[in-house]
Order: structure tokens, then sequence, then C-alpha cells
């Protein structure tokens, strides 16, 4: 995204998050030093010196001890907690600072997938077979299955599959919450589907309104009991297929909920809704706000498969974030 930002004429200043919580400067070269693999976690080293959000005479910037940086507008690209659960957000916001996405609100709302499955649901769309368990200290086993296994334990307010496990039985449910209680304090319990087929829509606002892009589909390799970390981010554990193979008239459904759900949530700018496919039962999953966002993530290959390319969807976001904030 740098490169497109660049190439595009805007001037970018790259601002990087360490483990402890500091704001520091980061440059282009590190950020494409970020690429995990299967013995190396990158992380934002710690420097001496940190950089604060200010507001001056000349407006709100980034001060460093090298002085002063203007900001227009600030693009997130953090998953997770901390980005992309409205804290990052509400913190521009406080400063008057535009930001590409959805605001405090709706990218809080996404964040937790107990709020935005209760909120669908409630809505009329289908969000599966789910309950939750909040209280990490008392872990409160079900008396009996409450639907069919298998089930998924997940972290409320995660991503990137982190602490989620899939189990069998009830005698495998503690061990599965207390992992995913390292990451989030409450969990979400969702009855698991067999081989269900794993669909993805772009949403991005334009000039036209809120459009979606063609559904694409990850399929899991048979390796994979599902889309883990692994398959995700090391092993090269599934294949992303745009367009995905579809009856026409389910397409379509799937891209009118997408709309459906962003609206319905508030969300803004751009976003990734993920379904599942089970036969033709269209069943919501979660909402991206914060979706990966590089030239070859799924959000990017489905909107080129649209004819609309990566730097178009950059400069298309990054003019929407400070037009909304004018107006």
């Amino acid at each position: 995204m740098h490169a497109a930002l660049v190439d595009l004429g805007y001037e970018v200043f790259c601002i990087g998050i360490t483990r402890a919580g500091n704001w520091v400067e980061v440059t282009p070269t590190e950020v494409a030093g970020y690429v995990i693999t299967a013995n190396h976690h990158p992380e934002v080293a710690d420097r001496p010196e940190t950089i604060r959000l200010v507001m001056n005479s000349a407006g709100p910037g980034a001060q460093t001890d090298g002085g002063f940086h203007p900001i227009s507008a600030v693009f997130p690209v953090v998953h997770g907690v901390g980005g992309e659960d409205g804290a990052i957000q509400g913190l521009c916001q406080s400063m008057g600072i535009p930001v590409v996405g959805s605001d405090v609100r709706s990218s809080a709302i996404c964040m937790n997938k107990l709020t935005a499955k209760e909120l669908v649901r409630a809505a009329g769309i289908d969000s599966g077979s789910w309950f939750g368990q909040n209280n990490s200290r008392l872990i409160v086993k079900p008396t009996a299955e409450v639907f069919p296994f298998p089930w998924f334990v997940k972290p409320v307010n995660g991503g990137s599959s982190i602490g989620i496990s899939r189990i069998d039985s009830l005698c495998e449910y503690e061990q599965a919450c207390r992992e995913a209680f390292l990451s989030s304090n409450e969990v979400i319990v969702e009855q698991g589907l067999i081989r269900p087929r794993e669909l993805e829509v772009g949403i991005l606002v334009g000039e036209s309104g809120i459009e979606a892009s063609p559904v694409g589909e990850i399929k899991v390799n048979d390796d994979f009991e599902y889309y883990d970390f692994d398959a995700k981010y090391i092993s090269d554990g599934a294949e992303l297929i745009v367009p995905a193979q579809l009856d026409p008239n389910i397409a379509q459904e799937v891209q009118r909920i997408a709309i459906r759900v962003f609206e319905l949530l508030g969300c803004a700018g751009y976003a990734r809704v993920d379904f599942f496919l089970d036969g033709e039962r269209i069943i919501f999953n979660e909402v991206n706000t914060i979706p990966g966002f590089t030239p070859i993530s799924m959000f990017a290959r489905m909107w080129s498969f649209a004819g609309i390319d990566f730097p178009q969807i950059v400069d298309q976001l990054v003019r929407s974030a400070m037009e909304n904030a004018q107006s």
C-alpha cells in the first residue's frame, strides 16, 4: 500500500506500534520486511524516539524529536485489538484527524463477534447457531449438547484465527475456553459445519454508493480442518478463488446480504464480509472492517476482477475519508 500511495503522489509517514504500545516511525523498508513465516512472526522494534499525536496552530500531526509532521488522514492497517476495535479510530477522531474506513462505533461492533451476530440475527439474517461464555474465572460447561458437534470456540474480540479451537465433545470445552480467554475476556461458541464453502465479498463505498465486489471463495486444503493461522499465513493452506463458481442467484444474494450487513452495522469506506455456504444456506460469519490490504489479498483480488485496481481503491478510500471529514 505504501508504494501505491507514493505513486499516487501522497506524502506518507509510516507509524508502527510496538509490543509495549509505543508509537514509533518505521521506514518503508521495515514495513516491507514484516513477512510472517513459520519461524518468524515480525513485530515493530522498540526505539528511543516515540511519536505523539498533537494539535497545534497548523492542525493535527505527529510530533517527533525531529519535528512536526502534519497529518491529513490516517489509513489504519492494524488488525485485531487496538487497531480494528475502534481504539485508533477514537484517538484520531478526538484529534480531528480523518480516518479511512469505519468509525469508532461500527469498528467496535464489528470487532465483537457476539454483538455483530446478535444485531445481524435480529435483522432476520442467518448467522448460524452460537452462544456466549463471558466469565473466564467461572467457565460454565453446558450440561448437554446445545447443538451438534463440532463446535468452534473463539475469542469474541480477535482475528487471524488466533485462540480458536475446534472441539468434538464436551470434555474438550473447558480447555478450549481457557485458550480463547488468553485473547479476549469473552468467548463465542459456534456450531461448526462439515466442510462448508467459505465465501467473501468486498464492500467499497464510491460515488455511486455502496457496491459489492464479485464473490470470492477460500478453498481450504484437505490437510487443514479449517482456515486457521497456519493455513492463512504460513503453509499456503488455501486457494483463493475469484470469482467463486456459484449459481448466479446465490452469488447475487450473498452480495445483497453483504451490503445489508455493511449498512446495518454502520460501516464506512470499505470492509470484507464473510459467509459460509452450506448447500444453498447462506450463513453470515463476520465483518472485517480492516481486511487484509495488499495487492494480492482477497479484497484486492475481488475488486481487480471487477475492473478496479489496487491504486484506485487506495486513492478512493483516502479521498473519501478526507471529503467526509469536511462535509
